[in-house]
């Protein structure tokens, strides 16, 4: 093939490729939104968990950790989150860093998303249980619910995820859910006790059970929404990367272009001068 050829078969490729940047950048945007609106209101049901734990650690005389965690083995549980698909820049990298750093014999590790299970396993990491990780919000509750039943025989579980920044940043989190925070059974703002016709005991492992299935969707959702930021943030920078070669690769065709008119006036003229020529 012609360099003039192959150059054009390369531009031909890059705007293909453009074509698809674009589209997996409109699909994160739209995803970063889904999150962005359902946020508000999953904080918001954490926080009405939060309160009917203090509710309920107000019934009665304040007790030990052993009668609000669920029954379990002492090992704890680590849980990771992370994406489920590609093309994220390092964002997986740095949730497996912290995971690694976190994770102690005593802990056994859950990961919640294929990318993050494909590169525990390329470590050597031993993954007790993965999952898929939901890549719509409205997927994300049946998703929590299967990891909120794999983590409730475990006394203590933490949780390592992307908790989002406006504007599509993110930090990495580590978030202790199991055993529940002394700080949440002091924290009723209660007037008079609630009505209640479950024992103090066993409404506070209840609580326990609801909390850790609304913290589990509720880390779920930030990270999708900040690993949908870190996908957005790629997309960007690959079609600012391929706008750049592009525009270099037209320059070049342009010169082939140049080049080839040239050479076929110089033929011309070449063979004009050779009809002309005595013999």
């Amino acid at each position: 093939m012609e360099p003039l050829a192959r150059l054009q078969a390369h531009i031909g490729n890059l705007k293909d490729l453009r074509e698809v940047i674009g589209a997996l950048r409109g699909l994160a945007a739209t995803h970063v939104q889904e999150g962005q609106a359902a946020l508000p209101g999953i904080r918001s049901y954490v926080a009405t968990v939060e309160d009917a734990i203090a509710e309920a650690a107000a019934l009665g005389p304040a007790s030990g950790r052993e009668q609000v965690d669920p029954n379990g083995p002492g090992k704890g549980a680590l849980l990771l989150i992370s994406s489920e698909h590609g093309f994220v820049g390092g964002f997986n990298e740095r949730l497996l860093e912290r995971a690694s750093d976190a994770l102690s014999p005593d802990k056994a590790l859950f990961v919640v998303g294929t990318r993050g299970a494909t590169l525990a396993s390329e470590r050597g990491l031993e993954v007790q249980q993965s999952f898929e990780m939901a890549t719509r919000v409205a997927g994300v509750l049946a998703m929590s619910r299967q990891v909120a039943t794999a983590l409730s025989g475990f006394e203590a579980a933490e949780v390592i995820f992307a908790r989002y920044r406006l504007g599509g940043g993110f930090d990495v989190s580590q978030q202790t859910i199991l055993p529940l925070d002394p700080s949440l059974m002091s924290g009723s703002r209660l007037r008079s006790p609630p009505l209640h016709h479950l024992d103090r005991l066993l409404l506070l492992r209840r609580l326990a059970e609801e909390y850790l299935l609304a913290e589990i969707t509720r880390c779920m959702v930030e990270n999708m929404t900040s690993e949908n930021g870190a996908r957005l943030r790629a997309t960007e920078t690959a079609d600012r990367n391929i706008e750049d070669r592009l525009r270099q690769l037209k320059t070049n065709e342009q010169a082939l272009r140049q080049a080839s008119v040239t050479d076929e006036l110089l033929e011309l003229v070449t063979a004009a001068e050779s009809l002309q020529s005595p013999e």
